[in-house]
């Protein structure tokens, strides 16, 4: 892979803002290519336990697990504090970002299998938890999770208008580590306290 200098330099964020990135993110977008050569990405739900990102689909297959499947290489980029401001007769963005690249694989092993969906399920309904272990019985058997193990990881970040202490592109996520069951700074068993989850209803594509 060609990599090229960051542009600006003074806007490049150390490894760990980066990983908090990905742990503010709602959504982050999977590409890989497909088998003419054509680039395919989608916009995926996820969570990170270390250098891994977690997501889940339909087991039935689609666009995107015929490509992980031919070529394990993907692209995942995800983008917080997106906000535009003009200032000093200009017109700018502040965000923070990270693209990540690696090797996705489908999980099987059961363990890892399990944690993944309940990372999930905490990072965005934690309020049903009491419900995972019913909505695992029905969803599990239709669901496939996948990871991709974290190869390289660069974050970006453009500040918003001076003086406004809300416009850095920040979020109380990146500020505070992370989501609950995530190791983006406190590694927790998700198990503990919690039933097992299901699927959020996975992506077909």
């Amino acid at each position: 892979m060609t990599r090229f200098p960051l542009r600006r330099a003074e806007r490049a964020m150390p490894r760990d803002e980066a990983l908090a990135v990905l742990d503010a993110a709602e959504f982050a977008i999977v590409s890989t290519v497909d088998d003419d050569g054509m680039p395919y990405g989608v916009p995926l739900s996820f969570v990170r336990r270390g250098d891994t990102l977690y997501f889940h689909a339909t087991n039935e297959g689609g666009h995107k697990t015929v490509d992980f499947r031919r070529d394990d290489r993907v692209c995942a980029t995800a983008v917080t504090g997106v906000r535009a401001f003009f200032e000093d007769g200009d017109f700018s963005t502040s965000f923070r970002s990270a693209i990540t690249f690696g090797r996705v694989r489908e999980v099987v092993e059961a363990t890892e299998f399990k944690h993944a969906l309940v990372d999930l399920c905490m990072k965005y309904v934690p309020e049903a938890k009491r419900s995972i272990g019913k909505a695992m019985e029905k969803e599990g058997p239709h669901t496939s999770v996948w990871a991709i193990d974290i190869e390289e990881i660069s974050g970006k970040a453009h500040p918003g208008p001076r003086g406004d202490a809300s416009g850095d592109g920040r979020t109380d996520a990146a500020d505070d580590g992370g989501c609950a069951g995530t190791d983006a700074g406190r590694q927790t068993d998700p198990v503990a306290g919690a039933e097992p989850v299901a699927a959020l209803g996975g992506e077909g594509a």
